[in-house]
């Protein structure tokens, strides 16, 4: 192959591929049809001209490669810390990147607040149409309001184009008796049902300790106590576990306004961990069948791959 023909195609490929003109831009600038740079470019890429690499964001790398069937998943996807980004919206990113590729056009997602799942809106982008469900009721973290935690509902159903299910309601409520009657509220009523058919559910997963489960700092001394007597090592979506994955029944969960753990397990779930002490909530929330797809930082995945 002449040398010219071959500087040819280096310079078509690098004007396309790397500066983003167009075939019609490269055709008008090379004095060629078209056609005929669609051909040069495809030759290009068959003489290893220009090689394509394809990144896949749930290959977390050889390091973790079990790591999934270690966890009976479907996918880890372990983000790397950047100097640039800090790690929760980093983790919100993957998590936004996973979406488009588990939903289909009028599904149904559901979403949970936490600290690392409102910066989800900042990253979605070519979701199908689907409707949203807010999945637990507000909530409020140091540094953050309920009003936060609202707002992350309309934001997504904004991004996603369908019809909302909002969650009025407090996550906790102070009796179980305060907890049955919002439940009958019709709009409340509405969005719980709502959850029986979800597609897809976003959550966080959250160890149980202070700043580490934003539901912790809803409970008082003495609950918070009875909790940890009762081997609660995970939270997700106000649902408590212990280390074997099975669902604690601490005496709060009557009070919880949220989706409930067998609407939870209904659905294709990615599930966000940023605790990189406390590879036992994962675990757990696993094990409770709670995880299809996880992400989490390259701290913990290694935590994960020692404990597993």
């Amino acid at each position: 192959m002449a040398a010219d023909h071959l500087v040819l195609l280096a310079t078509l490929a690098t004007e396309h591929f790397k500066e983003g003109l167009s075939k019609v831009e490269l055709a008008r600038r090379h004095g060629v049809s078209r056609f005929q740079v669609a051909r040069l470019l495809d030759e290009a890429l068959e003489t290893g001209i220009v090689r394509i690499t394809i990144v896949d964001p749930t290959d977390p790398g050889p390091q973790f490669s079990g790591l999934h069937e270690a966890l009976g998943i479907n996918s880890v996807t372990v983000v790397p810390q950047r100097a640039t980004e800090l790690m929760r919206p980093a983790l919100a990113r993957h998590a936004a990147t996973l979406l488009p590729h588990r939903l289909h056009e009028g599904g149904r997602l559901g979403v949970a607040w936490s600290r690392t799942l409102m910066h989800l809106p900042d990253y979605l982008s070519d979701l199908p149409q689907v409707d949203v469900v807010q999945l637990v009721g507000a909530l409020s973290a140091p540094g953050t309001s309920t009003a936060a935690s609202s707002a992350l509902i309309h934001s997504v159903g904004a991004a996603a184009g369908g019809e909302v299910w909002p969650l009025p309601t407090p996550l906790i409520m102070d009796t179980a008796e305060s907890a049955a009657a919002l439940r009958g509220v019709a709009e409340v009523s509405a969005a719980l049902k709502a959850a029986d058919d979800l597609d897809v559910a976003v959550v966080a997963i959250g160890a149980w300790g202070p700043g580490t489960s934003t539901f912790w700092g809803r409970l008082n001394a003495e609950e918070q106590a009875q909790a940890q007597k009762g081997g609660v090592v995970s939270e997700c979506s106000g649902i408590l576990m212990d280390a074997d994955g099975e669902i604690a029944l601490s005496g709060m969960e009557d009070r919880v306004i949220g989706v409930r753990p067998e609407q939870l397990r209904r659905a294709h779930v990615v599930a966000v961990a940023a605790a990189v002490d406390h590879p036992e909530a994962v675990i757990a929330a696993a094990r409770a069948g709670f995880v299809d797809d996880l992400v989490v930082p390259t701290e913990l995945a290694a935590r994960l791959s020692e404990s597993l």
